[in-house]
């Protein structure tokens, strides 16, 4: 039997470690448009190049979901097919996914296709995807894993992110003109999270990024952060990474760290200098 994990590019991780036997990793890319130009947010993806044409390019930029047939091109190839989407209200790649699972089980009925939307992205994504892998590989039958996939990604995983720039969040509706326009102003970082309505909130700001560190870590802690695993993503932020790192090691022995850089769309959203902390809570 063939299962696919599935996850579209807002998930930054590139590979599962250790992936078991009769299980596939796979993603499918969103789409930046710098003016006439498109990045496909794949493995191909120069992201540096893309961040640097992105900065030189003054006018309108979007981003764009995969189609539904992107998605139903690998519901054909898997009998069990695992999906987590980046949050609904941000994007239409969860609709997207919907609609292709109709397609392909309409075409065959006997295929289980299971579609989470996250309601974040990055590496709370990233937690979701190392969960599903752990619960598929156990030998879970489908509906369990789907069961247990819902109850970790709404009830054990969060996200926290430090922007430094929310140029493209503003440009894209994603964050009120007014607190993008406050930032700049005041050369303010941004701590923000994602609320229960599926809006990208801030919640705390800091022009000293040691300080933003421990109201990163003061955020994660008020919503039931103990001491669990942490995912960090950065764009172009190596230093910023070892900075939350330690902050929470300070407090909290035994954390089990990962870090990567982000790929194409959170790069966009993230932008020079962005963190994307998901974390575990108990």
């Amino acid at each position: 039997m063939k299962k696919k994990i599935l996850v579209d590019s807002s998930c930054c991780m590139m590979s599962i470690e250790n992936l078991a036997d009769g299980i596939t990793f796979e993603k499918v890319p969103l789409k930046i448009m710098v003016g006439e130009k498109e990045f496909v947010d794949d493995e191909n993806l120069d992201v540096a190049k893309f961040i640097d044409e992105m900065y030189a390019y003054a006018g309108k930029t979007s981003s764009a979901c995969p189609s539904p047939e992107e998605y139903a091109a690998h519901f054909r190839e898997a009998d069990e097919c695992y999906v987590v989407t980046i949050i609904s209200t941000l994007s239409g790649s969860y609709n997207a996914a919907e609609v292709a699972k109709q397609m392909v089980l309409e075409e065959s009925p006997e295929k289980k296709i299971y579609i989470l939307d996250s309601w974040s992205a990055g590496t709370q994504l990233a937690l979701m995807v190392q969960k599903l892998h752990e619960l598929i590989a156990s030998g879970l039958p489908f509906e369990e894993v789907c069961r247990q996939s819902d109850d970790y990604a709404k009830n054990h995983t969060k996200l926290a992110a430090v922007l430094y720039s929310i140029e493209n969040l503003v440009k894209n509706g994603r964050v009120p003109k007014i607190v993008g326009m406050a930032a700049n102003l005041l050369n303010l970082h941004l701590i923000v999270n994602v609320s229960e309505e599926g809006q990208i909130v801030p919640i705390a700001k800091s022009r000293n990024r040691k300080k933003g560190a421990g109201l990163v870590l003061a955020e994660m802690e008020s919503q039931g952060y103990q001491g669990g695993k942490v995912i960090i993503s950065h764009c172009q932020n190596p230093d910023g990474v070892e900075l939350i790192k330690n902050t929470i090691s300070a407090k909290y022995e035994n954390v089990e760290f990962e870090s990567m850089p982000t790929r194409g769309l959170c790069s966009y959203y993230a932008e020079r200098g962005g963190l994307m902390i998901g974390y575990e809570i108990n």
